[in-house]
Formats: C-alpha cells, sequence, structure tokens
C-alpha cells in the first residue's frame, strides 16, 4: 500500500508523527507524509518515509490518507477535548492507538557530528528560540537559567533569523550554531554534553535521543507533554 500521512507544517509536530510512519512501513507500505516544502530536509535522518507536497496526491494515487494537522480545521475540537497534543493526535484513528510514540531516527549516524560542525566534543547546545511559547522569557533570563545549569561553554542554537538578529546585537559568530540542514539537529542535540531548550521541534528531539536535558515548559498543558527525559526549568513568578 502507499499511504500518505498529511501534517503541513511544524516541524515539532511533523516530528511527533514519524512514529506513525515507521509503523506502517513495518509492515512493507510505502509511506509519504505530506508537508510543507521548507521541512523536506528534515527527511534525510529517516529511512522508513519521504516528503511530499498536496499537489503530488493525484500522481501517486494513494491507497490511504491520514489527515492528522490540528490547526486550523481541529484546533477548537483540541482545545476542548483537554487532550495532550499526542493522545489527541494519535486517538483520531483506531489504526494507531497502540503505537510506540518515540520518534526514531534511524539514519542519525550520517548525519554531520559536532567536530564536522568545527566544535569540540564536550560543547554544550543552548537553544532559546521557538514559535510555540505562551510563557514568554527575555533572552537574557534564558541564558541566566542556562548558565546556572550548564558548566562550562555552551553555543546558543538558532535558525539563520534568530543568528542574524544575534549578531547584529554583537553576540560573537563562535558561539552561534545554525544547522546546515534540520536533520542534522537529531545528531547535534542527542552529541551535545547538555542541552538546555524552551518548546521548540529541538526539546521535540532532545526527548528521542537524550537520556536528560533542560527544558522551559510553554505554559499550555497540552503541548507540554515532553519525554520523561526533560529536567524542568522553572522560574520565579
Amino acid at each position: 500500500m502507499k499511504i500518505c500521512i498529511a501534517y503541513p507544517q511544524r516541524l515539532g509536530d511533523i516530528i511527533r508523527i514519524l512514529p506513525i510512519a515507521r509503523h506502517f512501513a513495518a509492515d512493507g507500505n510505502r509511506v509519504f507524509i505530506e508537508c510543507l516544502p521548507q521541512y523536506h530536509e528534515f527527511f534525510d535522518c529517516v529511512s522508513y518515509c519521504v516528503p511530499t507536497l498536496k499537489i503530488q496526491r493525484p500522481f501517486y494515487e494513494f491507497d490511504m490518507v491520514l489527515d492528522l494537522e490540528i490547526w486550523p480545521n481541529r484546533f477548537a475540537d483540541f482545545v476542548d477535548s483537554g487532550m495532550t497534543w499526542l493522545d489527541y493526535v494519535y486517538g483520531t484513528n483506531p489504526l494507531l492507538a497502540k503505537i510506540d510514540r518515540k520518534p526514531v531516527f534511524d539514519l542519525i549516524a550520517a548525519m554531520p557530528s559536532l567536530a564536522d560542525y568545527g566544535l569540540p566534543a564536550d560543547t554544550s547546545i543552548f537553544s532559546p528560540f521557538g514559535y510555540s511559547q505562551l510563557n514568554r522569557y527575555t533572552l537574557k533570563t534564558l541564558a541566566e537559567a542556562a548558565r546556572k545549569r550548564i558548566p562550562g561553554h555552551f553555543v546558543t542554537l538558532a535558525d539563520p533569523i534568530h543568528a542574524d538578529a544575534l549578531l547584529r546585537a554583537g553576540i560573537a559568530k563562535e558561539t552561534i550554531l545554525t544547522a546546515r540542514r534540520s536533520s542534522h539537529l537529531t545528531r547535534l542535540l542527542r552529541d551535545a554534553k547538555n542541552v538546555f531548550t524552551i518548546n521548540s521541534a529541538p526539546s521535540i528531539i532532545c526527548g528521542a535521543v537524550r537520556s536528560e536535558f533542560w527544558h522551559v515548559l510553554s505554559g499550555d498543558a497540552q503541548n507540554d507533554a515532553i519525554s520523561p527525559a526533560s529536567r524542568i526549568v522553572t522560574f520565579d513568578a
């Protein structure tokens, strides 16, 4: 069978549906994840599914299409349910009920290492940027919290837009880490000595590849079902 799993946007959410793709692929199915083009490079780190675009649906003539995206059509129902993101999405179809929800990046060993990025093995990663955070903290507040928990040297993980803002603010270029491809994050975050994140795709990756990491909750209980590896960071009111 050819199966399409539709979740067009938000990298963290796309990562969280990868276990569904892996489950169906294990039964010999060809699995495609329908998402926007900017997310396609992430699939370098998995072998069991490939990305596709909605316009390709008629071409591929899928045997089954699972539309799992919450926003915008299911958002009100999701909020009213009070369920976590994982429970809600994995509860949309009985076929998904018993799937192990932990993402697996089976090509992670082929991704570039810290050394490939010119970083020493004892590098820690500070990831203060995201787009899903309800509780907003200044970069200074987050950096101070990270320094209390992460001994030694750390680099600040930033996408190109945030990296440019940091450079303009006078932050040294060598202390900023921008992944050349989003798929590289899987190994970089796994191999870092320590990681400090907010609610974002890096936190979801860390939950899959690390035994522990520091994490600042988003303030949204439905989206804060983070891996048991997470060490929660709290701030005084």
